[in-house]
């Protein structure tokens, strides 16, 4: 038989962490398509950027279910996020979005808001002197799926994050996630959220 051959200072790390979640969260314009796995898609279907025809199906919150980052200490600072939420609504300029994130890092919520600019399929912010650019990919349904690059200075790196309404997903769901990540050259020893860690607090709930 032949054999396929498969394409294979933590201080700023966990300062970086905090933007990307956020920016994350900025273009979090949602995966509302499902990615169909029977068809066996190539690298250039799996990492196509994408934006929903009906951008209003991202707003609302979303919950951190697992993630990846490059290099190495970039991925390693994700392990100090426990769990993550993100908050995504309009503002009165059709190409400005409201990100609000709450991230249980360590022993410690960790609240922030930032306004990110919406360029075609392309999604930019800077926070904490950090530059990103990133955009989301086709994933399970009721999904978020948000890559990108940032610069700090002379620092660059990337993320990968998933998002659900519920933060969880279908056991299926991660095998294509996990293909995704290897054709952009990410682990795939995902970090995942932890589940009996409660969500940071959200006042806006209070308020509804």
């Amino acid at each position: 038989m032949n054999k396929r051959q498969k394409v294979s200072v933590e201080g700023r790390a966990a300062s970086s962490l905090r933007p990307t979640m956020a920016l994350l969260v900025v273009v979090l314009l949602l995966a509302v398509v499902p990615l169909c796995a029977a068809s066996a898609p190539d690298c250039d279907e799996l990492v196509k950027p994408f934006m929903p025809e009906d951008s209003k199906l991202v707003f609302g919150k979303w919950v951190y279910v697992m993630g990846a980052g490059d290099p190495l200490h970039y991925h390693d600072a994700l392990g100090s996020l426990r769990n993550s939420w993100i908050d995504l609504s309009p503002t009165s300029n059709d190409q400005v979005v409201t990100l609000r994130w709450g991230d249980y890092c360590f022993t410690r919520c960790i609240f922030g808001e930032v306004n990110a600019t919406v360029t075609g399929i392309a999604t930019t912010f800077q926070k904490n002197l950090s530059d990103h650019k990133g955009h989301i990919l086709q994933t399970c349904p009721d999904c978020l799926l948000w890559t990108d690059t940032f610069r700090n200075r002379d620092v660059t790196g990337r993320y990968i994050l998933l998002f659900s309404r519920t933060g969880k997903i279908d056991p299926e769901h991660v095998d294509i996630l996990k293909k995704q990540a290897e054709c952009l050259n990410f682990p795939v020893n995902f970090h995942r959220a932890d589940a009996s860690a409660e969500l940071c607090p959200d006042d806006k709930d209070k308020t509804k």
